[in-house]
Order: C-alpha cells, then structure tokens, then sequence
C-alpha cells in the first residue's frame, strides 16, 4: 500500500505588482512560510506576491516552521519531514489575466485529512488531475476516497444514479458531472461561468478582452465534453442522463403539453453499438432497457 499519495491540484488568484515581470510561460515557484503571510518565490530568490492572510494561516503550518519553503516532491515522502506537504507549483502570468499559482499538492497517507481540511479552512478547492499520470511523479498514485459515498455524499441530486448505476464513477467522472449540472442551471450568465473555478484554464488559454466590457447578463447553459480518448466520456454522459431524471419529469409537467422528458442523442450510426454496450455493462435494466 502506498505511503504517498497526490492529493489534487490548486489554483489560487494572486497579485502581482511588478507587471514588468509578466510573461507568457508559466515559472517554477516555491513557497515560504513567513510571520504572516505565506511569500510566493520564483527563482532566483524572487519573492512576486503574497497569499492573502486566510490562506496563510491555513496552509502555513503544513509547509513546517516560520521560515521554511516548500520543496518539490522526489519520491515517496519518508518521515521525520517537518514539512507536511510537497508542491510542484508554478505561477502563471499573462498581460490581462489575473495571474494564478498553480499546483500540485503531495502528502503521506496519514496526513491527508488534515491537508485536505487545511485547503477547505484557506477556502482553496483541491480537485482531481484528472489526467493524472503516475509515472511521470515517481510512481506517485492519485489519492481516492475509500469510498465513493465519500465522493458523493453532499450531492443528493446523485441518489438516483448511485441506485440506477453499477459502476463505481472515477473521481474526474464525478468533477464532470457536477461542471455539467452547473452549467445547465438556468440561473447561468456568461460572467459568472467564466469566472467559476472550473473553467480557470480558460481564462489562461484566451485573452480575454471581456475584461473592459461591461457585465454580460445574456443566459449561457450547455456545455462540451471533451475528455481525451478512454476517459469514459459515454458512461459519464450516460450517467448524467440517469442523475437528471428527476429534473427531467419535472421540466415535463411544468408545461407537459409542450414539453418532453426525454434526451435527444445525436451520434454517428457506428457508435450505436458502443452506447449499447456500455448501457449494458454499467446500468440496471430497468434505467436503458435495449
């Protein structure tokens, strides 16, 4: 059983004054624990920005001592270490984005719970790499709730599939299908989908010009699901289709003499037999019946 465990990746907004410094490519960092702020370093020995004081007293303590930095992971974490946790961090900058730390957060199996409540107190949302490769951190494995209740369980809205479903969803399913549930709400605008947590990398990846405008209020619902190849993007799809049946009935009565309940798939006709296929293998009979 491993000792060392991935925890999740972070993404924490930060200010930098010096916006000569800006660049294009994101910048190795490291961390140092200060009185009472935690400093944000980039080589060499260039402190860029401070985290804000909720985070630093937070996540202070798990990189050790006042004084101490974060260190990269190297391998398995072997006691004593006084730093609780290991980073592979770096700072992203480009001109009109709000640059961002980013990063990966390493920990022995022991400690997990108390880094994990550690991030939740700095209100920094730890979430799945879901393309997470073992290999290329020392053999490293991602950390996964003992059980998929743990996962789950403030979502209620999930019942049904959890009934409906058997099969067990893997921790980047479960991220899809709350990123598809909120960007279905109808409550949704572009502005506040732009700037929710989960679409950060989009906001790295374009330059946005949104930032002079004012605030568009226009609707934005749907969204795309583009996992890589082998990630189970048919068996999530599936599965948000199971969770949403409630919704579903419930957008039908609303106005049933117009409405309908059902869901539109539009697929090429050689991948029928694949939906089939995996109906079978992951649902009760009684869910899709073919």
């Amino acid at each position: 059983m491993a000792s060392t465990y991935c925890l999740g990746q972070f993404i924490i907004p930060i200010a930098i004054s010096d916006r000569t410094w800006i660049s294009e490519d994101a910048q190795v960092a490291f961390l140092q624990r200060g009185r009472q702020r935690i400093h944000v370093y980039c080589p060499p020995e260039r402190r860029i920005s401070d985290l804000d004081r909720m985070a630093s007293e937070h996540l202070g303590p798990l990189l050790g001592p006042i004084g101490s930095c974060s260190t990269p992971v190297a391998g398995e974490i072997q006691p004593p270490n006084f730093s609780i946790i290991k980073l592979r961090a770096f700072v992203v900058t480009k001109h009109r984005i709000q640059p961002e730390l980013r990063g990966c957060v390493f920990s022995q199996s022991e400690h997990v719970p108390q880094v994990r409540l550690a991030f939740e107190g700095a209100g920094v949302e730890l979430t799945p790499i879901w393309n997470y490769n073992p290999s290329l951190f020392f053999d490293i494995p991602h950390y996964v709730p003992e059980s998929a209740e743990e996962n789950i369980s403030e979502d209620h809205w999930l019942s049904t599939l959890r009934r409906l479903c058997t099969t067990v969803l893997k921790p980047h399913q479960l991220t899809a299908l709350r990123f598809l549930r909120k960007n279905k709400d109808s409550g949704n605008n572009l502005t506040s989908l732009w700037d929710h947590p989960v679409n950060a990398w989009l906001r790295t990846a374009f330059n946005r010009s949104a930032e002079d405008k004012k605030e568009d209020s226009s609707k934005a619902q749907g969204s795309i699901l583009a996992d890589d190849m082998g990630l189970g993007k048919t068996l999530t799809t599936l599965a948000y289709i199971a969770a949403t049946g409630d919704s579903a009935v419930e957008f039908l009565w609303s106005e049933w003499t117009d409405r309908s309940a059902a869901t539109q798939v539009i697929c090429p006709l050689a991948t029928l037999l694949n939906w089939e296929t995996e109906i079978k293998i992951h649902f009760k009979n009684e869910q899709y019946p073919t």
